[in-house]
């Protein structure tokens, strides 16, 4: 399966925790024009949604509506017969299903604002399907559509208390799979161990690599998804490649204090790392774990980090012998990144 666990628990996040996600969504609709917000979601690529409402998007894709009055509604392709567990595992009442997409958000608008002209607001268009987003300007050729940014994103990118929670306790059971998964003997089934102890301690999503060099290096690297949020480990052990990534990693740790940039910390790493192999240092919110930091605006390389934000950074060592990754979760402070986990190395 795509996904793993899903639940809706309140003690970990509070209903009104995601009451006040969505308020804040309408304050920035308050600055602005237009009477509601879109935010587009597919399987690849949901963790907005799924911050704002715990729904998750396990196939297809669907887009969710915030009014600046009203309760926001999720408008999906999905089958009807999945909207009762859809409802049971979110904070949505509302939830819409129809063969078109575009159509079905303008009968939402037209119930909404009672016709389909004024101006909507796409949360994050660059990353909207241009065919939608044409679909959309048929449906409801008199409405203006704005954009605004990336703006869910950015409510994510300083974790609350609840979010800080969730990816500590991720970390925890994010290290707990891969300690036991270097006692196995092949790299098939240690990632074989990895994503089952990963799953069933109840996480959504989880993608495993290893790797295995001649001069003895070997690597363990997990990304997954924990409820609402995103962690990655990359463990290197054994010979001179582990080693030199894995002291290239713990530099750009130590360096990374708020006012540092992406690119500041790749020359820091790039010292670390031996003849012959060439390294490439990426450093991006946790929130981008879930498209592997692949719809990035090119200027975040130039982004400062700030403190209290929690990103990962990760090193990749390339040479003839192949590709070997350190990468961690973590926390960013006044003396450099700190782990979310770990029981004992970086």
């Amino acid at each position: 399966m795509k996904r793993g666990l899903v639940t809706l628990d309140p003690a970990q996040i509070p209903r009104d925790a995601y009451a006040a996600r969505i308020d804040a969504v309408r304050e920035i609709l308050a600055g602005s024009h237009a009477e509601i917000g879109l935010i587009y979601g597919d399987v690849s690529r949901s963790g907005d949604i799924n911050f704002l409402s715990n729904l998750c998007l396990y196939w297809n894709e669907a887009v969710l509506a915030v009014p600046r009055e009203g309760a926001p509604a999720l408008i999906t392709k999905l089958s009807k017969r999945v909207t009762t567990w859809m409802r049971q595992t979110s904070v949505l009442d509302e939830i819409r299903s129809g063969p078109r997409l575009a159509e079905s958000v303008g009968t939402f608008v037209q119930d909404r604002l009672g016709g389909r002209k004024g101006v909507l607001a796409l949360i994050d268009l660059p990353c909207w399907p241009n065919n939608l987003v044409n679909q959309l300007l048929k449906t409801m050729p008199q409405m203006e559509l704005v954009d605004l940014g990336p703006a869910v994103r950015d409510f994510r990118l300083q974790p609350s208390i609840e979010e800080r929670r969730l990816l500590e306790a991720g970390a925890h059971l994010l290290d707990h799979a891969l300690t036991p998964a270097w006692g196995e003997s092949c790299p098939d089934d240690r990632i074989s161990s990895a994503v089952r102890a990963l799953r069933r301690s109840g996480f959504q999503e989880a993608t495993v690599a290893c790797g295995e060099f001649g001069d003895g290096s070997e690597f363990i690297d997990a990304i997954g998804q924990y409820r609402d949020v995103w962690l990655r480990q990359s463990r290197p052990r054994g010979g001179p490649i582990a080693i030199s990534a894995e002291a290239a990693l713990r530099s750009a740790l130590a360096a990374a204090k708020p006012g540092a940039t992406e690119a500041n910390l790749s020359r820091v790493a790039a010292t670390q790392i031996g003849a012959g192999r060439s390294t490439t240092l990426s450093c991006f919110p946790h929130a981008d774990l879930e498209t592997r930091g692949l719809y990035r605006n090119t200027k975040d390389a130039e982004r400062a980090l700030r403190a209290g934000e929690v990103v990962c950074i990760a090193v990749t060592s390339a040479g003839e012998e192949g590709v070997l990754s350190a990468a961690d979760t973590v926390t960013i402070t006044e003396h450099g990144a700190v782990p979310l986990f770990r029981k004992e190395g970086l």
